[in-house]
């Protein structure tokens, strides 16, 4: 009884302290719009130091007993981190590690020393730290570029040790991988191990740091969907770092290029921002027995207290307090926050505040699952309005300029929740149409996820529950047969040329690209409810019915092309283009990156290369480039590796994603020691969007 009383008034407490802690938020928001005097220069400084890094990256947490760990922080203190059979090994020897993750990109990597009779010793650091303590022994901020961080640094007087490369795995990678057997990761550190409150750098070499920066909210909306910690942790909002000197450390971090946030220090404390919200807080001892003190004598300088960020802090309090004593758990419903002390924590102080209200919402209104709520809901709405009903009408009952279609129908929705084409089609636009491609990348105003909520919000008013599933392999049919029966049934409404007179146009490169035979198929038996467009299962045979979609597939390269024989897969002797043909000076982007005007510049010149499809055989059967041949990333590589020319032979893959499939295939070829490799930068769709040539094959 006395426990519930106790939650009664702490809870009471902090309702009565909601609008003090609101003001107090609004102030802290006014502090840092008003840090921007120098904020030129610290973006430049900033990049520098962590070009397009996602700031804050692990802290590494060293303890004694890791299943022992796992298990506290797991069920007592609620982080998800799963139950295995055994640990995986650690990047040092003999350690084994687990980690938990958080939406933005942040983690906490638990690391201990095996506990069986090893070959290899675990470094001495690690030995000597567990021998008297606990606690995050060092700390990751995420670089970009570790070259570059450490040309900076060096410049900045500071003394570095040499780059580390190395790879995560010591398993030999096998197919189509990300690792091109080179280094996935660098890491850079400071020489002086003394200085342990400085950060060491990661760069993680394949990943897409540019894109991640431009489709963050994709990426931290995707992953906060889905982050599942019982405590309601959905980040690291900052390190606490004990010095022993306040003002030695804070001069070495303003050198380093962070932003020193002047308005929220004080006496013993100074702060800097490392990317949006994450912060690192240095903080010295305000008496010769406080527990600031205690901690510099006891082990040194180095990560004292680590702060989460919490999606609502009474419900993370309640949950806490169910499993923690009085005398472990309190709250400082002034400041807001949560504290479980180091010494029932392994080494480290945790606290658990809320985070920003503008964070929130923004999870709020990008959220995505299996249904969205009234906010997501409401913020696809929105979207609606602002970009589709103009043409598609206030309701979605279509036609309300340039004949675009309905989005009621059961039938479009349906067929297309199992394929890609209504994504394809917001995502990329029709090219020659009224209908623009919407994605931030093409140009357009909206990210990745917001596509997705725009979509899954069609289908939810739309009322389609279960995907209508259609096959994706080819149709057969009689071209020419299906000719005839287009100009007499089709045409009217669809044109003479597929190009749309009071229907979508079927002529476009981009609509044929992104439907597969079976969708197309569908569509004429079925019929689109809520359009004009009837279901013709009851006046054409199935014969006469494949001969349309045999024909509409046929129209992939253009409405006029003269009819081709059927196209086979490709035989190693046909897989070099015009082998006898000059070597193309291709100019790529990031020396990666090739564009599809270069190709397509290349294919006119008929110079010798070679073109691999990344997707899968039937997208290649659907639509692929002249020439290309079909090696999907999920097959095993090494028999057809050795039909390639290993020579100054340029070997250019795409894929529609456009670089995800691609960018493993490339690895691959790496890996086995082909240099001239290159990803066509716009991938399939775009290149069939420019109007460029696109066969299809059987």
């Amino acid at each position: 009884m006395q426990k519930l009383l106790t939650l009664f008034n702490l809870k009471k407490n902090m309702k009565s302290s909601s609008f003090v802690f609101k003001i107090q938020s609004l102030i802290l928001l006014v502090v840092i719009s008003s840090c921007t005097t120098d904020q030129s220069d610290y973006t430049k400084m900033n990049y520098k130091l962590l070009s397009d890094g996602n700031g804050l990256n692990k802290s590494t947490f060293l303890v004694k007993n890791l299943k022992e760990t796992r298990d506290y922080f797991a069920d007592t203190l609620g982080f998800d981190i799963p139950k295995v059979d055994k640990f995986r090994k650690g990047l040092l020897d003999g350690t084994i590690t687990t980690r938990i993750n958080f939406p933005g990109m942040t983690s906490i990597e638990f690391l201990s020393i095996e506990d069986s009779l090893i070959v290899d010793s675990p470094p001495a650091y690690i030995s000597n730290f567990l021998t008297n303590h606990e606690g995050i022994q060092q700390y990751t901020l995420s670089s970009s570029s570790v070259d570059t961080t450490y040309t900076w640094l060096t410049k900045q007087g500071f003394k570095m040790d040499s780059v580390k490369a190395y790879r995560t795995s010591s398993k030999p990678a096998k197919g189509w991988s990300r690792d091109d057997g080179g280094s996935q990761e660098k890491n850079l550190e400071f020489q002086n191990k003394n200085s342990t409150y400085l950060p060491n750098f990661l760069e993680r070499v394949n990943s897409d740091y540019k894109k991640t920066q431009k489709m963050w909210k994709t990426y931290y909306g995707y992953n906060r969907s889905f982050s599942k910690h019982p405590n309601g942790v959905i980040g690291i909002a900052s390190l606490q770092i004990a010095v022993d000197t306040l003002e030695v450390a804070r001069e070495k971090f303003k050198k380093m290029g962070l932003l020193e946030l002047k308005e929220q220090n004080s006496k013993n404390t100074a702060s800097f921002q490392v990317k949006r919200q994450q912060e690192l807080e240095l903080t010295s001892p305000q008496s010769s027995n406080d527990e600031i003190s205690k901690f510099l004598k006891e082990r040194g300088s180095g990560v004292y207290a680590i702060r989460f960020e919490v999606k609502n802090l009474d419900s993370t309090y309640l949950y806490l307090s169910e499993r923690l004593s009085d005398k472990v758990i309190s709250l400082d419903t002034i400041k807001g926050r949560i504290t479980i002390p180091r010494a029932f924590a392994k080494g480290v102080q945790l606290e658990f505040v809320n985070e920003p209200k503008e964070q929130a919402l923004m999870a709020q209104q990008l959220k995505i699952g299996d249904k969205l709520d009234s906010v997501a809901s409401q913020n696809a709405a929105k979207m609606y309005q602002k970009y589709c009903a103009l043409c598609h009408a206030e309701n979605r009952e279509g036609y309300a300029a340039d004949n675009a279609p309905s989005l009621r129908s059961n039938s479009l929705l349906g067929t297309s929740k199992s394929s890609n084409f209504m994504r394809y089609t917001i995502q990329f636009g029709r090219a020659n149409t009224a209908m623009g491609g919407y994605l931030d990348s093409q140009g357009g105003p909206m990210e990745y996820i917001e596509i997705e909520q725009l979509l899954q919000w069609l289908y939810e008013t739309s009322g389609v529950e279960d995907e209508i599933k259609i096959s994706r392999e080819p149709v057969k049919g009689d071209e020419a047969l299906g000719a005839k029966i287009y100009a007499n049934n089709c045409a009217v409404c669809h044109g003479e040329n597929g190009e749309g007179v009071s229907a979508p146009a079927l002529g476009n490169p981009m609509l044929l690209a992104t439907a597969t035979d079976e969708f197309l198929k569908y569509a004429i038996t079925e019929g689109r409810d809520s359009t004009p467009m009837i279901a013709f299962k009851d006046i054409l045979s199935e014969d006469e019915i494949n001969g349309v979609t045999a024909f509409l597939r046929s129209r992939a390269s253009g409405w006029n092309v003269p009819k081709t024989d059927s196209i086979t897969l490709p035989t190693p002797d046909e897989y070099v283009l015009n082998p006898e043909g000059k070597r193309p000076d291709f100019k790529l982007r990031d020396g990666l990156y090739v564009s599809s005007k270069q190709v397509f510049e290349a294919m006119k010149d008929s110079t010798r290369m070679v073109i691999l499809d990344a997707r899968s055989k039937v997208a290649w059967r659907q639509t692929h480039i002249p020439g290309a041949v079909p090696v999907p990333y999920y097959e095993e590589p090494e028999e057809f590796v050795n039909d390639l020319p290993k020579d100054d032979t340029w070997i250019v893959v795409y894929c529609a994603c456009p670089h995800a499939a691609s960018q493993r295939v490339v690895n691959t070829l790496k890996r086995y020691g082909y240099k001239n490799t290159a990803i066509i930068d716009e991938g399939v769709l775009v290149w069939a969007q420019l109007g460029y040539p696109v066969n299809h094959g059987q």
